[in-house]
């Protein structure tokens, strides 16, 4: 009995001696450190562009000007030599369907490849002629007889145009991203259903061009916007001016030859275009590899 006391007293004063400070402290180092705050995703301010390859669809009108007419004549005539005018030429409005890959390479700079199709445009231009004198000139028009000879040209215009595109993305500012670009390229264009119409005093004369196709170079310059629809999507409006370079028709021949009055024109414009676009960019983020914790023994 009085072991059992002598052994419990010694362990109360063993205890005792024990201090008991380190133990708060030892506690409080195997608690995790408490967790980040966590703030909600801005709503506005910059947005951060998507990097990687994407897809893109438009569709847009096109306002085309046709400008500089030139003929040239097979049989060695010049505008001059049969005292002839080029009048003025015109292309009609046509409509835009385009498809196109591309890579973001960061939130600044961007490139694609385009490739679209612009719908048939109806053409029309006009040549008057007058020359020589009362005593030269049979039909009576020249200079002052207040009579006017010519023609009146008709026919379509389709075109494909392919180009390479950089834009530059000047930031983005609660979903909308504002850019600049240009773009060099190929138009593929073919002239059809060319027919000349004979004006006094060939009146009721006609004739027709065999379909002509040809390639130019041609460059644009564009600005728009782009709205982020959802992370990965985004809806694109923009302006365009696109120069397509000289388009020809093929040489006339007439059903009205007396005198050698067919001369085998071929007509020759220079085509420009301001397009509107509207389009949808879909994109294939980027995603960084996540990084192999390897653990060594």
């Amino acid at each position: 009995m009085g072991s059992l006391k002598a052994l419990t007293l010694a362990s109360a004063v063993a205890l005792a001696a024990i201090p008991l400070a380190p133990f708060p402290a030892a506690f409080a180092a195997d608690l995790l450190p408490p967790p980040p705050q966590l703030e909600p995703p801005p709503l506005r301010g910059m947005v951060d562009e998507p990097v990687g390859f994407y897809m893109r669809s438009d569709i847009g009108v096109a306002a085309v000007s046709a400008s500089n007419l030139r003929s040239t004549f097979t049989d060695g005539s010049t505008l001059a030599s049969l005292g002839a005018v080029d009048g003025p030429v015109s292309v009609g409005d046509n409509y835009i369907l385009s498809l196109g890959l591309g890579w973001q390479f960061n939130q600044w700079f961007r490139a694609d490849l385009t490739a679209e199709y612009r719908g048939s445009a109806s053409y029309a231009s006009s040549v008057t002629y007058q020359w020589g004198t009362a005593l030269t000139n049979a039909s009576g028009c020249f200079p002052g007889s207040g009579l006017v000879c010519g023609d009146q040209y008709s026919g379509n215009v389709k075109t494909g145009l392919f180009l390479a595109n950089g834009y530059i993305d000047v930031g983005s500012w609660y979903g909308f991203t504002p850019y600049v670009g240009g773009g060099i390229g190929l138009a593929v264009y073919q002239t059809s259903g060319v027919k000349d119409l004979g004006l006094y005093p060939t009146a009721g004369a006609f004739g027709f061009a065999p379909n002509y196709s040809g390639t130019n170079f041609a460059w644009s310059l564009t600005g728009g916007v782009a709205y982020a629809i959802a992370p990965n999507l985004k809806l694109d409006v923009a302006y365009r001016y696109v120069n397509m370079g000289a388009f020809k028709t093929g040489a006339i021949g007439c059903n009205y030859t007396v005198a050698g009055s067919c001369h085998g024109e071929i007509q020759s414009f220079n085509m420009a275009s301001n397009d509107l676009l509207f389009g949808l960019r879909w994109f294939t983020p980027v995603v960084a590899p996540v990084p192999v914790l390897q653990t060594r023994y």
